[in-house]
């Protein structure tokens, strides 16, 4: 059959390059929009707001002890009994953490007025969403990288032998971690978190409100994990399932994932004015903490500014800026509340 000239629609000026450059360009209404990332960290940990200043003080005291009183003697500060090994702190036996507030955080957007008027999808409630999202999740990597420095922090708070213990717990994973299965992996993770626990306990950490949060990788692992959601060492209850890839809990602690957990090296800017930023967290693989580890000061709220339609800035530029900001700043408080599990 002899084969026929189509008048191709679509083509310009006859160009069969391309058969569908004059065809409708059909605007959805609905916008595809980004991912909400996770964030854990935020919440989790003390947080404080400030109507004023650069900075929060937060006093360190240490522990009290006793010892019997000798009869005919004045009572002092120190009890003198012989039986006492630990005499109680005296008054100077104090200190205090600073936190200061960094620079004002933002993330701007700028959009062409003539570009908003041809686009016919209604993009700015995602817009405006996702500014919101970016402060949120750099909050959240800063607080994991102040944890992970509370959990490095081995320089003690005060001076009496009756307050040590008040430094960050660290553990290494073994050399084989890295090449061993995923059920192994799963299960010497596990193990170490009870290590963690118990080691924290002997510190007096409230442990019951402790929080730990790893990777995703290590999450699978410990759903791949021998005894993490197997029954027979969970009382015959569900400890998450394989089936939905979830975990409940590790020696009583509960496990949640985040993308925050490993990260870069980060170096401090003029405008960081806590030095415990300043963190390489590319071997970390698990965070263990309580609320007070670390104090979050917060001078300005997340908010969102925007330029006026018709002011001097839409005259100037027209276009219309909007900035997503706010002012924060983070440090260590109690650094025994806080561990961190690495690989060599």
């Amino acid at each position: 059959m002899t084969a026929i000239s189509l008048s191709r629609l679509g083509q310009v000026k006859g160009n069969a390059a391309d058969n569908y450059a004059l065809f409708l360009k059909l605007g959805m209404s609905e916008v595809l929009t980004a991912f909400d990332r996770k964030t854990v960290f935020t919440g989790r940990v003390k947080e404080r707001s400030i109507r004023g200043g650069q900075s929060a003080r937060f006093k360190v005291t240490g522990r009290r002890t006793a010892g019997y009183h000798t009869p005919g003697t004045p009572i002092t500060n120190v009890p003198t009994d012989g039986n006492n090994p630990n005499p109680s702190n005296a008054p100077s036996d104090r200190n205090e953490e600073i936190i200061n507030l960094d620079g004002l955080l933002i993330a701007p957007d700028t959009v062409y007025d003539l570009d908003d008027l041809m686009e016919d999808v209604q993009y700015r409630q995602d817009m405006m969403h996702q500014l919101g999202e970016a402060l949120a999740r750099e909050k959240d990597a800063r607080i994991a990288r102040v944890l992970y420095a509370a959990a490095k922090r081995n320089t003690e708070p005060l001076n009496k032998a009756s307050n040590a213990g008040r430094t960050g717990t660290a553990r290494t994973l073994s050399a084989g971690y890295a090449t061993a299965s995923k059920q192994a992996r799963g299960d010497e993770l596990a193990s170490v978190i009870g290590d963690i626990k118990v080691a924290m306990q002997k510190k007096d950490v409230p442990t019951d409100d402790l929080v730990v949060v790893v990777p995703p990788d290590e999450y699978d692992f410990l759903n791949e994990g021998s005894k993490v959601i197997n029954a027979d060492f969970n009382q015959g209850s569900a400890n998450g399932t394989y089936g939905g890839g979830t975990i409940g809990r590790v020696k009583g602690l509960p496990i949640m994932w985040s993308n925050h957990v490993t990260q870069a090296a980060y170096t401090n800017t003029s405008f960081d004015r806590n030095a415990a930023y300043q963190q390489n967290l590319t071997k970390c693989r698990a965070l263990i903490f309580h609320r007070d580890a670390i104090g979050v000061l917060t001078l300005r709220r997340p908010q969102l500014q925007m330029t006026a339609p018709g002011g001097d800035y839409n005259v100037v530029y027209q276009s219309q800026l909007f900035v997503a900001r706010m002012a924060i700043g983070m440090g260590i408080l109690r650094a025994e509340c806080a561990a961190v599990i690495e690989v060599p």
